[in-house]
């Protein structure tokens, strides 16, 4: 039993040494990335029929599902819209809540900043108050949007 216990962890380490990204595919089809690294790595937890990942909590039965990869890349921006269906008030961006799943903040180099994010009925509002000037962009799960902040 201490041989293949050992080397079910060894087979995961290798595996693991090569990869870049853990990506979950969710049953409608949006990919979460969790980037990889010998610095940062995501911290699974299993709770109450939950999978937890860091902060985020994920449903077993609406992971369709996930697997290690070396050639996704976490920080891709993909379906960029041109003009966005949002709302700017000050430094605050309002978001329809239709447009979005999962509501994330990143720097250009796709490292997630922490800000306030508030549901307000049908509109979500992104406050940038507490980050300092520069380009963000904003994750929905749906699409992303580039911001400046100045």
């Amino acid at each position: 039993m201490k041989k293949l216990t050992f080397f079910l962890l060894m087979l995961v380490a290798s595996i693991g040494a090569t990869a870049k990204s853990l990506v979950f595919t969710l049953n409608d089809g949006t990919k979460v990335y969790y980037q990889l690294s010998s610095e940062v790595n995501p911290i699974m937890r299993f709770k109450e029929g939950k999978l937890l990942v860091n902060d985020d909590v994920y449903e077993f039965d609406g992971i369709k599902n996930f697997y290690l990869s070396d050639e996704d890349a976490p920080n891709a921006i993909e379906n960029v819209q041109s003009k966005p269906n949002v709302a700017f008030k000050a430094n605050t961006v309002l978001i329809p809540a239709d447009a979005v799943k999962v509501l994330k903040v990143f720097t250009v180099d796709g490292v997630e900043v922490k800000t306030v994010i508030q549901n307000e009925g049908d509109v979500f509002s992104v406050d940038l108050n507490g980050l300092a000037k520069g380009v963000y962009v904003i994750s929905t799960g749906k699409s992303s949007l580039k911001v400046i902040k100045k």
